[in-house]
């Protein structure tokens, strides 16, 4: 990103105490509003999201409460699942071990409920619970404390899913929008994790992506993101998102309806980031350039890595061992 804006790179900063004004701040995390003063940010010094509690940096707000006096964080929003529809798929967000039992055994009436660490990564932090006392016992597995601050999901269980990336990327006056597919490989533990994103990126908002000519089943992922961003924006209007990245499943639920919803955002860099900056480089550089196709790898071990790729990590990862992530263009 230095390099395609052509300014310094500095070292790693803890907090944002330790930067200026000028610069452009590229977060692990969506950062959140502290109860003290707090930097301003814009689209020109921040690629990411900040967000003014820390739940809404998570999967919790995809879903509404089990009715709407049930227990919540001070500014939880229950506008948000209203305006939200059939935009995600049925499910609910619970704050305590009472309501999050509530919520499954209401899903339980119609399949398998999948209960979900709403901080979880990479596909991981999920238990797929079909019975009652399935579902009690993964609710009393769960840290009272960490559940008041943000809370669990327990949402509908899908079969021969597929998932999209639907998002956006606004940086130094450029914005790119995206659709793609994720894929999945398996980790040195033989559990099946996230494995890289395909995209095929346009100029401009997400309306833009509606020239593409997709299949049905994309326009209504894109549909889904695009309503789910203006749900999340009205429901909590003093965020500010630059890079905004949405998680869309379409699958079969137990009736064997097939269906399209959002299961998470992401207003932080993440496995797509590697594409959406590969081709940020190539509408930079190729200015008459209306779409181009990019793709982010992440392989557990050592990997071929194709020559015009641009590998971002290869080497032992303390937490998760060997790893090669590499992004790039697709010809």
């Amino acid at each position: 990103m230095a390099a395609l804006l052509r300014i310094p790179l500095i070292a790693q900063v803890e907090t944002t105490d330790d930067v200026g004004p000028d610069i452009l701040l590229v977060p692990r995390e969506t950062i959140v509003e502290g109860p003290g003063p707090t930097m301003t940010f814009s689209a020109t010094t921040l690629l990411g999201g900040l967000v003014p509690h820390p739940f809404v940096a998570t999967k919790a707000i995809t879903h509404g409460l089990v009715r709407p006096e049930a227990t919540c964080p001070q500014g939880w929003s229950n506008a948000m699942a209203d305006r939200l529809g059939d935009a995600a798929l049925n499910g609910y967000t619970a704050f305590t071990a009472a309501d999050a039992i509530e919520a499954g055994l209401r899903l339980l009436e119609a399949g398998p409920a999948r209960v979900k660490d709403v901080n979880g990564k990479a596909s991981l932090g999920q238990t797929v619970v079909r019975t009652a006392d399935d579902l009690r016992a993964v609710i009393a597995e769960q840290d009272p404390d960490e559940l008041a601050r943000f809370g669990i999901v327990v949402e509908e269980n899908m079969s021969e899913v597929e998932t999209y990336s639907v998002g956006s990327l606004w940086v130094a006056g450029l914005e790119i929008s995206y659709v793609g597919d994720q894929q999945e490989t398996i980790d040195h533990k033989g559990r099946t994790v996230y494995g890289g994103t395909r995209l095929r990126c346009v100029r401009g908002g997400l309306d833009r992506l509606t020239h593409l000519g997709l299949e049905p089943e994309a326009v209504e992922a894109i549909r889904c993101a695009a309503v789910f961003d203006d749900a999340a924006r009205r429901a909590y209007p003093t965020m500010v998102l630059t890079r905004r990245n949405y998680d869309v499943l379409a699958g079969r639920d137990a009736q064997g309806n097939r269906r399209v919803g959002v299961l998470e955002q992401s207003w932080r860099v993440g496995g797509a980031t590697g594409a959406e900056v590969a081709a940020l480089e190539a509408f930079a550089h190729g200015p008459d350039l209306d779409f181009v196709n990019t793709a982010t790898v992440e392989v557990y071990g050592e990997a071929a890595i194709p020559p015009h790729a641009v590998t971002y990590f290869s080497g032992v990862d303390p937490v998760v061992g060997a790893m090669t992530k590499y992004a790039m263009r697709l010809m």
